[in-house]
């Protein structure tokens, strides 16, 4: 049995003026604060199946994710981060702490900014978004969440542990490895979303969960909001109130459109155009499409599916 992928990259072969940029290239997909004088690191990857373990050591660095960066490169996925320091990561919803153990979660395609501390042997689980959709279809929710508590403990547990024993995993475990790690993530993941719907009344919250529901099952279908809360038993205000949180009922109807336009694009045996699976959800106009693509992930459906080899 073959073991799977394996990679390390260290600046301690390169001469100290060139260190910082070699590293910055290496992670292009970030702006990184830092210190270029006497930078130094190093970066062990193991690739388990669809998703990426990495353990860094690195001298104090803190990434960032700009809405400039993220339509310029049009990088997807999330990176889950488990560092030995406390920090605090800023989102467009605000500056969160993250305390010493504690698991971040953020999405590549939404903008984020974590705070300058010390890579000690800090663990970075890297998660395609396809992988993250099939076990929690709300994966536009995640962005920012922190998992602690005896979730996150048994989570941080279970990274470190795969970060211990990386060596020893073969191609033949790394499917069922990754699969089980990503239910682990999904189960560590709802507590922190079952939370933020607690804000809400309990009512609101089941409303909300069950007018998702429907928009989820009408995607291939023009919205018609007298139909929608009809079928949903509420008043049209009730139904506006309840999607506010969410930027209305339209961007949320836009957004899952989207990820399931993209789910079209990742799916190999989808053989139809680009123009095909948009107009199938809503999207007659290919300019719509494409401009409203970008705008959601970075890149256009053309160089999306061309990333992934299916142009």
């Amino acid at each position: 049995m073959s073991p799977v992928p394996r990679s390390l990259f260290t600046t301690d072969s390169l001469p100290e003026r060139d260190r910082f940029d070699a590293w910055r290239t290496l992670f292009a997909a970030h702006a990184l604060d830092a210190d270029p004088v006497g930078f130094c690191g190093s970066i062990e990857t193991t690739q388990v199946g669809p998703m990426a373990l990495r353990v860094m050591n690195a001298a104090p660095q803190g990434p960032a994710r700009s809405r400039s960066q993220i339509r310029r490169d049009g990088q997807d996925g999330f990176i889950l981060h488990l560092s030995q320091h406390a920090y605090r990561v800023e989102t467009e919803h605000g500056v969160t702490d993250v305390p010493v153990g504690a698991v971040s979660l953020n999405d590549l395609s939404q903008p984020y900014r974590r705070s300058r501390v010390p890579e000690t042997g800090s663990l970075i689980l890297a998660l395609p978004r396809a992988s993250v959709a099939s076990v929690l279809p709300d994966e536009e929710a995640l962005h920012g969440l922190i998992l602690h508590g005896g979730a996150g403990r048994l989570l941080a547990d279970h990274l470190r542990s795969l970060a211990t024993h990386s060596h020893a995993i073969t191609s033949v475990d790394a499917a069922p490895i990754a699969q089980s790690t990503l239910h682990m993530v999904a189960a560590c993941v709802r507590p922190s979303l079952e939370a933020a719907e607690r804000a809400m009344t309990p009512l609101d919250a089941a409303r909300l969960r069950t007018a998702k529901q429907f928009l989820r099952g009408h995607l291939r279908t023009p919205l018609r909001i007298d139909a929608m809360a009809k079928a949903l038993g509420l008043s049209r205000s009730q139904l506006y109130r309840l999607f506010e949180p969410e930027g209305g009922i339209a961007r949320s109807l836009a957004r899952q459109r989207l990820a399931a336009i993209r789910a079209a694009l990742d799916d190999p045996l989808d053989r139809r155009s680009i123009g095909e699976i948009g107009e199938a959800y809503g999207f007659g106009n290919g300019a719509l499409l494409s401009r409203a693509f970008r705008q959601a992930y970075g890149v256009t459906p053309r160089d999306y599916r061309g990333s992934i080899g299916r142009a």
